[in-house]
């Protein structure tokens, strides 16, 4: 199975050299240069303009390593834009790939429009949609092969697709001057500046910019809804299975310092003071900072991503200066979030899809469960355990314990956060909050590259993907029902992003209605027969009761241990 996962990068750029039209290829005149792209086709055969791999900042090596983007130059000659983006360096700990690949030399984007020339007026333009792939900031990359325009271009909207740094090379924080963080954070904030002075010349509207992502990229969108420095870069956001407030992605207090000294310390580095280490740190291979990754592990791929956001010291550039947790100081724009029905499975198919790896989760649960959930170093983490532990394995059903698990990873690692992220937004805005479940289980899954590739699993984290984007590497054939699911999301998505409304200009045959309060959350349940429900994440509210870190800070938990 892995061995087919690895080949669908090269299956993919053969697909999308096999769009190219043989007509002359559009040009574009940009402020930074001329960009000369490809024609593709959509799959409901419209003919697009394609530009790909174009730089938006410089690249980030030598002394630019672990520092915030710096904006790219003009260029004297056309730039040519049909190249395929190199992707930042990075390991694949979902497929346990165990090579690396990659360059340093990544921070590209790619912009696909329905314009096919340079004549662009004020009253042609169109919305901009923006994404950010997911990956838990370990992996991933925006390259037309993994998200290709060939679904969302259907609709009138400009799509532009960006790499950011990704592990240490792009989250990596001392906590002072020298390394405050967030560099891949900053990174997207760079490609929303270069989007603000340049997609004009691609028929695209800087003042109608949603920006959109998944998983670690939802949780990205979220982080720019807090930055002071990403506030009117864009104007609608969309969350798809991820949040600021996801456990892998919000850093614990000394959680970023401490794997610092981490990574300082395998690699022959001195842990301070911090200016001598990324000193240091700059000299190595950057295949070999990201070959540390494995030991932060303590089980598996646990903790999962060792390298999260962090609060930083006020300076000028910093993205984040105050607690995700709080109320910002920025202006709130409508937001579209939500999640799959089967979430857990990102973690749990691994686990229950192999009978030595369930059997020695289980039977190490305690050992585990504190690391995986990310509070091995509460002082509760043992009545922590165990509250976790009856609540989703107090059964002696081996199917009903496989089904705890699922349950467990989906709503500590997707839905509370979830439900906590859309509260603490209803307590500072009255711009609309449109929630969703999508309960729609389609003929593929990506349970089939988490660990089985047969195997049925629900409504997988990252299912939503595939009727956005042409995942390529889910192999069987699309249903005609899956199409029409598909076309209905892709009818939301671009509606929102034109409207601020999912259910407008282009008529769905429902109504979603936003949520009107934390207690009533109403969602849209996205399936055959889309329904408006109640109470989305219900279960995962027992994540509230634990005295975890952000918890005990907010004095949220049930103090009853």
């Amino acid at each position: 199975m892995w061995k087919s996962f690895s080949k669908f990068v090269v299956l993919s750029f053969v697909l999308t050299l096999s769009d190219v039209s043989c007509e002359k290829a559009p040009v574009v005149r940009t402020p930074l240069g001329d960009v000369a792209g490809y024609y593709m086709t959509t799959r409901g055969g419209r003919q697009i303009s394609a530009f790909t791999a174009i730089p938006y900042a410089l690249p980030p090596i030598g002394d630019l390593r672990f520092k915030a983007p710096v904006p790219i130059n003009q260029w004297e000659n056309t730039l040519n834009a049909s190249t395929v983006s190199p992707v930042c360096v990075q390991r694949n700990p979902y497929t346990r790939q165990e090579e690396i690949v990659g360059q340093e030399d990544c921070l590209y984007l790619n912009i696909y429009t329905p314009t096919r020339n340079n004549d662009v007026s004020d009253t042609s333009l169109l919305p901009v949609m923006v994404f950010f792939h997911g990956g838990g900031w370990m992996c991933g990359d925006g390259t037309t092969g993994m998200y290709g325009p060939h679904f969302l271009l259907d609709r009138d909207v400009v799509f532009v697709a960006t790499n950011y740094r990704l592990g240490p090379l792009g989250f990596l924080s001392t906590q002072d001057e020298h390394c405050p963080g967030n560099n891949g954070l900053k990174d997207q904030q760079e490609a929303l500046r270069f989007i603000q002075n340049n997609i004009e010349s691609f028929g695209g509207d800087k003042n109608s910019v949603t920006i959109f992502g998944e998983s670690a990229g939802g949780a990205s969108v979220h982080y720019h809804m807090l930055s002071e420095n990403s506030a009117g870069l864009f104007h609608k956001a969309i969350s798809e299975s991820g949040t600021a407030l996801v456990p892998w992605a919000e850093a614990a207090p000394g959680e970023a310092l401490r794997n610092a000294f981490r990574l300082a310390k395998f690699l022959d580095c001195p842990q301070a003071p911090s200016e001598n280490m990324i000193s240091c740190l700059r000299t190595k291979d950057s295949y070999d900072i990201i070959n540390t990754e494995f030991l932060f592990y303590a089980w598996d791929y646990e903790p999962m991503t060792p390298f999260k956001a962090v609060i930083e010291p006020d300076h000028p550039g910093a993205f984040l200066r105050r607690s995700p947790r709080k109320t910002p100081n920025v202006p709130a724009v409508p937001w579209m979030t939500g999640l799959n029905k089967d979430e857990g499975c990102l973690k749990s198919v691994w686990i229950t899809s192999n009978t030595s790896r369930y059997n020695e989760f289980m039977s190490a649960f305690e050992t585990i469960a504190p690391v995986t959930f990310y509070y091995e170093n509460s002082p509760y983490a043992e009545a922590i355990t165990e509250k976790i532990r009856q609540k989703y394995l107090n059964d002696k059903d081996e199917s009903a314990l496989k089904n705890g698990i699922l349950e467990m990873y989906s709503d500590s690692y997707f839905a509370y956060p979830a439900v906590d992220a859309v509260e603490k937004v209803f307590s500072y805005t009255k711009n609309p909050v449109y929630l969703y479940d999508l309960s729609y289980k389609a003929t593929n899954s990506f349970s089939q590259i988490f660990g089985d590739e047969e195997g049925d699993y629900g409504v997988c984290h990252a299912d939503e993907l595939m009727h956005l984007f042409p995942i390529e590497f889910l192999s069987k054939p699309f249903s005609p029902e899956d199409i029409e699911i598909s076309e209905t999301i892709i009818t939301l998505w671009t509606n929102f992003a034109t409207t601020g409304n999912p259910n407008k200009p282009v008529p769905v045959p429902f109504k979603w209605e936003p949520a009107t309060s934390p207690s009533k959350m109403e969602y849209l349940e996205i399936n055959k027969e889309s329904v408006m429900k109640s109470d989305l994440g219900a279960r995962s509210r027992f994540w509230s009761t634990l005295p975890l870190w952000y918890n005990v800070r907010g004095r949220k938990f049930t103090d009853d241990l």
